[in-house]
């Protein structure tokens, strides 16, 4: 959900089928930034605190790699970035029951950020129970596996979809089902705004976190303000860097991206170094369409910025690179 960068984009959420995968990002104008008349966040919410991989505990390197939205653009992204140690993938629903075999979650195997959404209540009441020990029982291990539950609630809750608390309570719910999994490698990943960090957005993300041991990891999707602005990276992600040091978590950024060529490249190159050192786990460029105009990386300086990006990411983590090798996708 591109919520910083949206000015350009009109409409609330439009859903993308990829083989036969729903993806959906909502890209919405810039006044989704605020929230909605008369909503206050509620009080501050503390914490107590392409190949297969094996990382180590302590990850000192962050995995980089890119959104797919089918099967087909990523054996194109592998192409041209070479084998991607991290992907970014989205269900607009519930995980598909073909997640670990067939499905997208699974076509690149390797680390992935995998999202998915069900109304809270409906989540508490367990009538989503079957469904989801199914996605954490037969999830894969020998790579990390950051699931995210209803990434960017911020907008749902604004607009009275559900509350901040009943989304507490349903992360809870949730994470008790995938812990009885005992799969290390299952992550739980908050997705939040990096926008909620401005100080004129009129929220608190701690609103939106669970409390005690329930998040693992810290996922932001962080874009330039205004349009194609190619801001410093320490400018648009630095604050999302504290807060999530602040709160004691891992942290990365599963979204960012820009939809100007001109001097793109480069831009991409300070991003992919600035995450190298932020401490972050991931970091994942949204290369997919919509929004209109496409953030999609078509021009050849772009796609040779986060090439080398990506390499550099697969040598950091001991991971073979090899643009022309796509057996390891899972047809």
């Amino acid at each position: 959900m591109l919520n910083d960068f949206s000015k350009t984009v009109s409409g609330a959420v439009t859903v993308l089928l990829a083989g036969g995968l729903a993806l959906s990002v909502g890209h919405q104008p810039s006044t989704g930034h605020q929230p909605s008349a008369g909503h206050q966040p509620s009080a501050t919410h503390q914490p107590s605190t392409g190949g297969q991989i094996t990382l180590d505990a302590s990850m000192s390197h962050p995995l980089m790699g890119a959104s797919i939205a089918s099967k087909a653009l990523l054996r194109k992204d592998t192409s041209e970035f070479g084998s991607l140690p991290i992907v970014r993938v989205y269900y607009s629903g519930l995980p598909k029951k073909n997640a670990w075999t067939t499905g997208l979650a699974a076509a690149n195997d390797s680390a992935v950020i995998v999202s998915f959404k069900a109304n809270p209540s409906k989540i508490r009441s367990g009538a989503d129970n079957k469904r989801l020990k199914h996605f954490f029982r037969t999830a894969p291990t020998g790579h990390r596996i950051y699931y995210s539950y209803y990434h960017e609630p911020e907008n749902n809750i604004a607009a009275g979809q559900f509350t901040a608390r009943a989304y507490r309570k349903a992360w809870k719910h949730i994470v008790k089902l995938a812990r009885k999994a005992h799969n290390h490698d299952l992550r739980s990943t908050l997705i939040l705004m990096a926008y909620d960090l401005q100080s004129n957005s009129g929220r608190n993300w701690r609103s939106y976190l669970p409390s005690g041991r329930t998040i693992n990891t810290l996922g932001w999707d962080a874009y330039p303000v205004g349009d194609n602005q190619l801001t410093s990276p320490r400018k648009f992600m630095g604050p999302a860097v504290a807060a999530s040091k602040s709160a004691g978590l891992h942290f990365g950024f599963s979204e960012f991206g820009v939809t100007t060529q001109s001097g793109r490249g480069a831009w991409l190159k300070k991003v992919g170094k600035y995450i190298r050192k932020s401490g972050a786990r991931f970091g994942t460029l949204f290369d997919s369409s919509p929004p209109v105009p496409s953030m999609r990386l078509t021009n050849s300086g772009s796609i040779r910025a986060w090439e080398k990006v990506v390499t550099r990411s697969d040598t950091d983590n001991g991971i073979r690179t090899d643009k022309s090798d796509s057996a390891t996708i899972v047809s």
